[in-house]
């Protein structure tokens, strides 16, 4: 059968399944929670590193759950999908009440819901014992929790660069990698209730070598922390690896931010203050003295961080070999070729920053500065579009942010100043008169001459700058138990972009109904339309014309609960790509979800089957998938073909989980997969993932 046919037969089983279906009552995975937000995160390839960020910081906060009863402002921020009026009525709680025993008591909470509990059940705890006892060798040797979670993973077949090369010529060597095509991490983790965290961690990429050549410590990336959290006056102290963000991220934030998406409820912090990591992503980190000190309604916190970057040099001193310049920032974190280790540790990078805050009552106030030093001089490529970026080797930015309350109202916002004197600003007001309606209306204001690397604020572009929009977003429940989210963004870029020599604008509209046909039959509906500018012809850097381009996405999704131990989970996507007025690219993709847990047998297998034509890259869709812990996968369907992805979870008890996760990608339009080094001669690719979790106490 061809793929074009299966197209209706999908739809029609869809169908069939919301009528004949026998329905059965059931819970709902609290893991669907994240993937729904996942899938509605605004897929663009300039945002996949924030998307790999938020992953790996909601997979840090499940690992190392919030305890409630210790909980800081910082810390809720941790918390997904809980916007700031939600937050601040937990923390109001918790004040009032004291320690939490159950989740149950969480639905005296104002705000909460079963569903928002649900969401956030896995990123939370509530230990009651460990976390009162005096610090003494007998109590964190009797009391420590100690995890330790190895994860491995390859891939077949093997890529050109893993094969021995008979060519002599070098630029081909510099190109293969010498080590093995296995990945291997580590994460190691010792926590005394909420007061002692000590973490370490390592990783080998595949392609990367093990205690040979360039990797003669073993691992490529070791990194690791030592966190004490206090109730007094000292409230956090880090040394070793963390992030930092305050605000809404606009002065600074090295963590993850979401983009537009319909969904669910808007939240645009970039906060959570100081917290350690254990990312072995090698990039957006800090490494070095964090403290967070705390008098009364006021908190004052610090950072130091000096660590050498990867970087692409593009000028360096004739003698001494020294760096003098480079363009950009390497932030893949691999070292397997001799051009890749070329780029390791070019740049020293020395951040000093802080903030002071203020709570009252109704409202928060807050000071940002940080101060960023280089020990290479920053060049960006002399394009039009960067015009106007930072260049040098020092940069100095502060800013202000504030937050104010009252009954359903709350109206946060955020202006930061660059050296240049430049002035970027945001504010949004939210609405929640009803827990069954919340809207958000925001403005923001980044103009091009906005110079800041370490900023990660709600925003359409990479960084923030160059760009003037309004965005508005609304959630509702309806009669018949519908649920409705929408949002549009009206965005406008005074100066040029990638793509295109000359100011434009570009707007992004978004959809989705939510229909419980019944209590384990849920329907969804999704639509989202994008539409931009760009270049039609260019030659000696001068533009003759711009055209417009679009991109609509329709999507229809069936979740339902066959039994206490099977769900199911049905989607058919499709998107169409116009240019200039005419239909360039069209695809489509339609995948069927089938998980299974026994309730007497700790086992959890999902499996899902995907079809694919998505012919133009214009046309790409991607698919979140469940992986392991730490583990990214979100594969983009370009080209026609079939996947099948196998995830496996056993926890045969409280001290031992093992996690298998498998995916077999096969095309029917391409026999060569990529290209260079990675280019693999096969029209199939098969990925392996293994991890084991160990838990004592």
């Amino acid at each position: 059968m061809k793929c074009n046919s299966l197209l209706p037969v999908c739809l029609c089983l869809i169908l069939l399944a919301m009528f004949n279906c026998r329905i059965t009552h059931a819970q709902s995975d609290p893991l669907q929670w994240q993937t729904d937000a996942l899938e509605n995160f605004d897929w663009k390839p300039e945002n996949e590193n924030s998307l790999k960020l938020m992953m790996e910081e909601q997979d840090e906060t499940k690992w190392k759950p919030v305890n409630l009863n210790t909980a800081t402002e910082e810390d809720l921020a941790r918390i997904p999908f809980l916007n700031g009026t939600q937050r601040k009525d937990l923390m109001d709680y918790l004040k009032q009440y004291g320690e939490v025993f159950s989740v149950y008591e969480l639905l005296s909470v104002p705000g909460f819901d079963s569903i928002t509990i649900r969401r956030i059940n896995q990123y939370i705890c509530f230990p009651t014992v460990s976390h009162s006892l005096p610090l003494t060798f007998g109590n964190l040797a009797k009391y420590g929790k100690n995890e330790l979670l190895i994860t491995a993973g390859t891939f077949f077949p093997r890529p050109n660069g893993y094969r021995p090369q008979e060519s002599q010529d070098m630029s081909v060597a510099a190109a293969t990698y010498p080590g093995s095509p296995y990945g291997v991490s580590f994460r190691y983790t010792y926590s005394f209730g909420g007061q002692i965290a000590i973490g370490f961690s390592g990783d080998k990429d595949p392609g990367e070598q093990f205690f040979a050549g360039a990797q003669k410590n073993g691992m490529d990336y070791y990194s690791g922390y030592v966190c004490y959290s206090g109730k007094r006056t000292l409230r956090r102290l880090i040394i070793g690896n963390f992030r930092a963000g305050w605000g809404l991220g606009l002065t600074f934030n090295n963590g993850g931010t979401l983009g537009t998406y319909p969904g669910f409820k808007q939240e645009f912090t970039g906060g959570g203050g100081i917290r350690p990591t254990q990312s072995v992503s090698e990039s957006n980190i800090l490494r070095g003295l964090a403290v967070n000190l705390g008098i009364s309604r006021f908190s004052l916190s610090g950072f130091c961080s000096y660590r050498q970057r990867d970087a692409t040099v593009i000028g360096a001193d004739a003698f001494s070999g020294k760096a003098l310049f480079f363009s950009s920032f390497v932030e893949t974190g691999y070292h397997r070729s001799i051009s890749e280790i070329k780029k390791r540790a070019q740049v020293p990078e020395l951040i000093i920053g802080g903030n002071l805050s203020f709570r009252g009552n109704f409202f928060s106030l807050g000071i940002t500065a940080c101060s960023s030093s280089l020990g290479v001089s920053y060049k960006p490529q002399p394009t039009l579009y960067n015009q106007f970026s930072f260049s040098g080797k020092n940069n100095l930015v502060t800013g202000a942010d504030f937050n104010i309350f009252y009954r359903f109202l709350r109206v946060s916002g955020e202006v930061s100043r660059s050296r240049n004197g430049c002035v970027a600003w945001i504010t949004a007001l939210n609405l929640n008169p009803d827990p069954r309606v919340s809207a958000v209306i925001l403005y923001r204001n980044y103009p091009p001459g906005f110079q800041n690397m370490y900023s990660n604020c709600f925003g359409q572009n990479s960084s923030n700058s160059n760009e003037r929009a309004w965005f508005l977003s609304l959630t509702a429940s309806l009669p018949w138990q519908l649920n409705l989210s929408a949002f549009a963004d009206f965005c406008s870029y005074p100066w040029a972009k990638y793509g295109i020599n000359s100011p434009s604008s570009g707007n992004e509209l978004g959809a989705m109904l939510n229909w419980p046909v019944h209590k384990s039959l849920n329907l969804i509906l999704r639509f989202r339309y994008s539409s931009g500018e760009t270049n039609i012809s260019e030659e000696n850097d001068i533009i003759h014309a711009t055209g417009g381009q679009c991109i609509y996405d329709y999507r229809i999704q069936l979740n339902w609960i066959v039994s206490h131990s099977v769900v199911m989970q049905s989607r058919i996507e499709f998107k169409e790509s116009w240019q200039y007025s005419f239909r360039a690219a069209t695809g489509w993709l339609m995948f069927q979800d089938l998980s299974w847990k026994p309730l007497k047998f700790p086992l959890k297998l999902s499996f899902r089957y995907s079809v694919f034509d998505c012919p133009d890259y214009s046309a790409r869709i991607w698919a979140y998938e469940q992986d392991v812990l730490y583990g990214y996968s979100m594969p983009a369907f370009y080209g026609r073909g079939i996947r099948a992805c196998l995830f496996l979870s056993y926890t045969p008890g409280r001290h031992l989980a093992v996690s298998l996760k498998s995916g077999l990608t096969r095309y029917n339009d391409k026999n060569i997969i990529s290209s260079g080094p990675d280019q693999i001669d096969a029209n199939w690719r098969l990925d392996l993932a293994v991890q084991l979790r160990i838990r004592i106490n």
